[in-house]
């Protein structure tokens, strides 16, 4: 009996414990600098069989802008393009760590 409650906890903390990384800890910092980047990256679209009945993965290449803001330590965050608009170098920002 305790097996199965053990497991079921298991069960459900194991995929919860993937959130943990996508959890905000909010900063307030000093924008000092602006910063676009743009990255291209591979969008899986599906898969098809080639002639010889191979399985092969339909792929699509496309450029993805990120938004990014450096304090006066120089340490940069990602952020949105809203708050990357809104960013002015000198004045405070909040950003996720």
């Amino acid at each position: 009996m305790q097996w199965r409650s053990l497991a079921s906890v298991f069960s459900l903390a194991l995929p919860l414990s993937g959130c943990a990384a996508l959890s905000c800890t909010p900063v307030t910092i000093d924008v000092a600098s602006k910063d676009q980047r743009t990255r291209m990256v591979s969008e899986f679209r599906g898969v098809t069989n080639d002639e010889t009945g191979r399985v092969s993965p339909i792929q699509r290449e496309k450029f993805v802008t990120e938004y990014w803001v450096a304090d006066g330590q120089g340490r940069s965050y990602r952020v949105t393009e809203e708050q990357w608009r809104d960013a002015q170098p000198g004045q405070p920002l909040a950003a996720c760590r």
